[in-house]
Parts: C-alpha cells; sequence; structure tokens
C-alpha cells in the first residue's frame, strides 16, 4: 500500500511539473512581454528560472528540477566548464548579481491542484564566492515556496509559487536588512522600476492578473487594472491589455504614475493590440 501511494505521488509530481511547463509555454508565446528592469536597481539582479537560464558577468546560471528530492539544482557555467553550486534550492525562479543568489529552501510535504505543500522553509542568501549560505527569514507552519522574481539590493520581490509557473501568488515585499516580510495579497510575475516606484504585474497567468504600483517597500500600493494579460513601459506610459473572464480585450494605457487612463481600443474577443 505504502510502495503504491510513493508511486502516485512522483506521478502527481510530474504531471504537475509538466503542467508548469506548459503554462510557460503557452505565457511565453505571445500574451506577455518581459518588463523586468535593463538596468541599474532591480536590473542588477538576473531573474533565473527553471525553464530559462541566464548570464550574469559571464557565467550561465540555469536550474534543472530533481524529482526524488523535489528541490532544483543550480548550475553555473563559465569558460565551457560547467558546476552543480547548489542542490537544495526549492524556488523555481530565483536572482543573483554574480555575488549573491537568493532562494528559498524547504522540505517537500505533498502536492496539491494549485502547487506544492512544504515545511521547514527558509529564505537563504547564498554567497557565489565561499559557498556559504545565510538563512535571513525561517517561516513557521506549512505552506507553498516563494519564487523570488526581482531585488534591487535593498529589498526583495516573491510570490508564492503556482502550478502556473510565471504565475504567483500572496506577492511579498523583503526588507534585507531588517528581514522582514511584508506581504499584499495579490498575484505576481515581474516587477520592474519605473520613475521611483516599481511596477508588478501578473501576466504569467494563462488569465491574466493585476497591475499595480508600489514603493519600493510595498507600502502605497495602486492598482491600475484587476487583470490585464499584456503589459509594457514606453515613453512616458504603461501599456497593458484589459481582460475580462469571457476573453474581452482592449488596450489601454496610463502615465507612469498610474493616473489618466485612457482606452485605446474597443472591448472585443481575442487578444486586442
Amino acid at each position: 500500500m505504502k510502495n503504491k501511494r510513493n508511486k502516485f505521488n512522483r506521478l502527481l509530481t510530474i504531471c504537475m511539473t509538466l503542467l508548469m511547463v506548459f503554462s510557460v509555454m503557452f505565457t511565453a508565446a505571445g500574451t506577455t512581454e518581459n518588463v523586468q528592469a535593463a538596468s541599474g536597481g532591480l536590473g542588477a539582479y538576473k531573474k533565473i528560472t527553471f525553464y530559462k537560464s541566464g548570464k550574469v558577468n559571464g557565467t550561465t546560471y540555469s536550474m534543472k528540477y530533481n524529482s526524488r528530492t523535489h528541490r532544483y539544482i543550480i548550475y553555473a557555467a563559465k569558460n565551457g566548464k560547467k558546476k552543480a553550486v547548489l542542490k537544495s534550492c526549492s524556488s523555481g525562479t530565483i536572482v543573483t548579481n554574480g555575488k549573491y543568489l537568493y532562494y528559498e529552501s524547504a522540505a517537500f510535504l505533498r502536492s496539491g491542484n494549485f502547487g506544492g505543500t512544504f515545511r521547514k522553509r527558509k529564505l537563504v542568501q547564498y554567497n557565489l564566492k565561499t559557498g556559504k549560505n545565510k538563512v535571513l527569514i525561517s517561516f513557521k507552519g506549512e505552506g507553498p515556496v516563494d519564487s523570488i522574481i526581482g531585488c534591487d539590493g535593498t529589498y526583495l520581490y516573491m510570490g508564492y509559487q503556482t502550478q502556473y509557473g510565471d504565475g504567483m501568488g500572496n506577492f511579498a515585499v523583503v526588507n534585507l536588512k531588517k528581514r522582514q516580510v511584508k506581504r499584499l495579497g495579490k498575484d505576481c510575475s515581474t516587477v520592474q522600476k519605473v520613475k521611483n516606484r516599481v511596477l508588478v504585474t501578473a501576466v504569467g497567468f494563462p488569465h491574466g492578473g493585476p497591475v499595480y504600483l508600489i514603493n519600493r517597500d510595498g507600502s502605497k500600493c495602486k492598482t491600475i487594472c484587476s487583470r490585464a494579460i499584456k503589459v509594457s513601459v514606453k515613453g512616458n506610459y504603461i501599456y497593458y491589455t484589459e481582460a475580462t473572464y469571457d476573453w474581452k480585450t482592449r488596450k489601454c494605457r496610463c502615465d507612469l504614475n498610474g493616473n489618466n487612463k485612457k482606452a485605446l481600443t474597443s472591448w472585443s474577443r481575442g487578444i486586442a493590440g
């Protein structure tokens, strides 16, 4: 009976992993734009995902899921040499600036319809030079682990992993110096610096999600749109494709402060703009 239960759990985990991959493929197929900041602040840290590697200071970082341990192995490759630098990562998305790497480590308990449940969850800073881990925050009880979506060196941004891959829940801002976590209770996918604020989107969900502006510390949250499937920042405007659950969409824009909202197209079936 125990062997059958173990086989079922392994099969369920594999199915959930495949669902995350397919969800990411759907998302990347044209419903979203990468709005991660290019330089300075948030741009100093590169986001690495389980499905896409990234290069920082000449080193390429990648991740591979280990279904036996329910954790990701993080690899670093440079000058033709590749090595595993971490084997205890539970986050499906991490960030690094080439000096430090941020991730969550946890003990897997069980799979579920909306992601896994873990215990002994810890937010960790890994020093790539010394190979040492520093536990920043230990979380009590059982729950999902966080994927890390951005960092500016002072504040770190993350959200609960779900079956949607790039779509995360219960967005959080971590003050790295004070080691404090502020949860906003909103979905998230990407973060980007816009003027002196942070633009957060949840376009990683196939059905879209909220778009909102926050201060760097997570205060003064201002919702621009409750559900958008595409977001970009161009010039003096934030452009977003607003959507309804019966798949009517329209293209809109607002200024960089989230004011002066304007619909650029009428509601229509399919993806506007």
